[in-house]
Order: C-alpha cells, then structure tokens, then sequence
C-alpha cells in the first residue's frame, strides 16, 4: 500500500508546479514577442520573478550565500543561466526559430556537457543521452521540416542582410 506523507505531497506538488512553469515557457515567450520587443518582455518578465523572489525567501527561510567567492560564483552563474540564456532564446524566437529548433538545440546540450566536460564516459550513459536525442528529434522532426528550416535551424531568408 502507497502511504503519501507530507513531505512526498509537498515533493510532488513542486516538482508538478515546476514541470508546468517550465513547458508553458515557450508558449507565453511566443505570445510575449507577439507584444513586445524581447528586452521589454524581459524586464518585465524579469520583475514578476524578483517580485516573487521577494515574497517568497522570507517564507522559506533562503539566505543569500555570504559576501566573497560564492556571491560572486551566484552572481555569474545567474547571469548566464538566466540572463544570456534567456536573452539568446527570445533573440532566435523574434528572428523566426522555431520552438521546434530551438528544443532540438536545448535538447544536446546535456550530451555537449557530457563529451565536453566529464572524463571518464560509459558507454551506458552516452547511449542513453544519443537515444534521448533521437526521440527528441523524432518528436520535433515534423515541426522542424514544415518550417523550411535548414541545418541550421534557420530559413533561407534568415542569413540575408536587411537594410
């Protein structure tokens, strides 16, 4: 018999809670860029999450890391998972990426962690990661293909210079 406790229910319940954040993402950037250019949909995007972040560290008790070397290391490392990141994937959206590419590019970049940064490499886990990207690409085949994309991921007239 399954007993749920409370901390398993509260497990779930932000595991859920995440899941549905993250996959709505690329649904309201694509209603977001239908309104506002990328860097004002950020800021403002950007606000809701500090406006968040405000109300909720009390309520979780989250402390900052102390001053020197791992503020420093929390600053970097949120600048670039957070702002470059984002920045770049609304950039490739406003210029007619598809989602479809840009799940496809997002979906190797735990193998390029994997051949770039570990040194000892199984063979078990580099065929797990190759399968998941082959149903990855399975999956947004179709999308990438009624796009018109190229290898690339961009379409013919993404390369040319507008004046």
């Amino acid at each position: 018999m399954f007993v749920l406790s409370k901390k398993s229910a509260l497990a779930a319940a932000s595991t859920s809670l995440f899941v549905l954040l993250w996959s709505s993402g690329a649904i309201f950037s694509k209603w977001g860029l239908a309104h506002a250019s990328p860097f004002a949909f950020l800021l403002i995007r950007f606000a809701i999450a500090l406006c968040g972040l405000v109300l909720l560290a009390p309520l979780l008790r989250l402390k900052l890391p102390k001053t020197g070397r791992p503020m420093l290391y929390a600053i970097a490392t949120g600048v670039v998972l957070l702002g470059a990141y984002q920045i770049f994937y609304l950039l490739a959206l406003n210029s007619k990426v598809t989602p479809g590419v840009m799940a496809t590019i997002m979906g190797v970049q735990p193998i390029l962690t994997v051949v770039l940064m570990e040194r000892q490499r199984s063979a078990s886990r580099m065929f797990g990661l190759a399968l998941g990207l082959a149903g990855l690409i399975m999956v947004v085949y179709q999308g990438i293909g009624l796009a018109g994309m190229s290898w690339t991921g961009c379409s013919s007239d993404c390369w040319r210079w507008r004046a």
